[in-house]
């Protein structure tokens, strides 16, 4: 009686075994074929774009306009403020070779 329920456990296993397989092999064809689907979608966006291009179809990109010239003028005043705002410290070392306390020079 316990061989029959080993041979039914070891069948089971089998199948579910053949099942996982046949699952991972659905998986991998249909990931296979989305990608490619993909890659050929953006060769041909890529494509498109560059032919774009070279024909001069695609206009040159318009100016800022007053609000965003001011906006990056705002964002250049802060970068170029916070580049000349750095306090220097000195850290020397003593005669004994410990770092000494900073001496701050403001």
């Amino acid at each position: 009686m316990v061989a029959i329920e080993i041979a039914i456990l070891a069948f089971l296993g089998l199948l579910n075994l053949a099942a996982i397989g046949f699952l991972a092999h659905w998986i991998r064809m249909h990931l296979d074929q989305g990608l490619m689907e993909i890659d050929e979608k953006l060769a041909m966006a890529i494509k498109a774009l560059i032919d774009k291009l070279m024909a001069g179809e695609l206009s040159e990109f318009e100016p800022p306009n007053a609000i965003q010239a001011a906006i990056g003028d705002f964002i250049r005043s802060i970068a170029h403020q916070k580049m000349n705002t750095i306090n220097a410290t000195v850290s020397e070392r003593g005669p004994d070779g410990q770092f000494v306390p900073a001496q701050s020079f403001e």
